[in-house]
């Protein structure tokens, strides 16, 4: 590729390798975590890239997609009494740390342990904002890997307090 970076060339390659992964594996979405965190986390990140939220919530625990429909539920009653604008999930759901959709995305790191599953995920930005990672929490559900929050990198130097559930109750209880 004349003109192009080796950075990139490497991301355009990764998120191909990423967009294969996932039509072979999607065949059944919902089977698609049993046991493995890496291929969770290929299709988290192609759900990311499509901005695809039906995708994602088929990836997530029955309990965080109910913390979910809780959150738009009391984001709908507000928006009808003060307006769209006013409501705390205006720009919706938040499912990582840039409102930006990413131009790529992939599993960084691994990092099992008794109860649950982190999975680092980097993300690559076609603008201003680099890139930069958020970290999934998977946990096993009826035999099923599934994510069960997000956890927000916000600063270089982030320790990953900030999640998609703490985010979501902090949103309503101010």
């Amino acid at each position: 590729m004349a003109g192009s970076s080796p950075v990139a060339s490497f991301v355009k390659t990764r998120r191909s390798i990423s967009a294969l992964v996932l039509v072979h594996a999607c065949i059944a979405c919902p089977a698609l975590a049993q046991g493995d965190p890496i291929v969770l986390a290929q299709a988290f990140c192609a759900a990311q890239t499509a901005n695809d939220e039906q995708q994602l919530r088929g990836l997530m625990t029955a309990d965080l997609v109910s913390v979910i429909a809780e959150a738009e539920r009391r984001n709908a009653a507000i928006a009808a009494t003060s307006g769209a604008a006013g409501a705390p999930l205006a720009n919706g759901v938040p499912y990582r740390s840039s409102v930006e959709p990413p131009f790529a995305c992939w599993p960084a790191n691994v990092a099992p342990s008794v109860n649950l599953t982190i999975v680092d995920i980097a993300y690559a930005s076609s603008a201003n904002r680099g890139q930069w990672t958020d970290r999934i929490v998977l946990k096993q559900e009826s035999d099923e890997l599934r994510i069960d929050d997000i956890l927000f990198a916000t600063f270089l130097t982030d320790t990953y307090n900030a999640g998609l559930r703490r985010v979501l109750a902090d949103s309503f209880d101010q």
